[in-house]
């Protein structure tokens, strides 16, 4: 009887250790959205610079693109985001939501983009949901989908 005593005791401590405070865990929760508000925030500076070794940092090695055009492995999506006609010449979020799961997050938010096309000057403006996993011990995004907004949607 003693020694069940104390096994379930045992068990209940190392899951006691497990469970987080709510202020540790609201800690890790503010910590996340800092990390990752800076990550989109670099991705958004990568656009513009046209630095496909910074996206590439930023992206998991199977990460995968979608937009209104298809679904793109991780080189056709770098690329996507770093060549063409347009240059970019501002670019930032808002709207940024972080949802934080833990090892994965979900960031929802739209990036606006201003440059000059072809066509002249645009300005434009894409919602998006990116999915983050911590791996190796840093967060890198896995997953991406956007949509060019409609104008009057903006």
């Amino acid at each position: 009887m003693r020694r069940s005593v104390r096994f379930t005791l045992a068990i209940a401590a190392a899951i006691g250790a497990v469970v987080l405070s709510p202020r540790t865990a609201y800690a890790q929760r503010a910590a996340t959205e800092r990390t990752l508000t800076r990550l989109e925030n670099d991705w958004a500076q990568a656009v513009i610079r046209r630095d496909s070794a910074a996206i590439a940092r930023i992206v998991a090695p199977r990460w995968v693109y979608s937009d209104e055009t298809g679904v793109m492995d991780r080189a056709a999506g770098i690329k996507s985001f770093t060549s063409g006609p347009d240059t970019v010449t501002e670019a930032g979020n808002d709207k940024l939501r972080i949802i934080d799961y833990g090892n994965t997050a979900v960031a929802i938010g739209e990036l606006w983009m201003r440059g000059r096309g072809a066509s002249g000057p645009f300005e434009r403006r894409y919602r998006y949901t990116d999915t983050w996993m911590r791996l190796n011990g840093r967060w890198r995004c896995i997953a991406s989908q956007d949509y060019l907004m409609p104008s009057e949607a903006r």
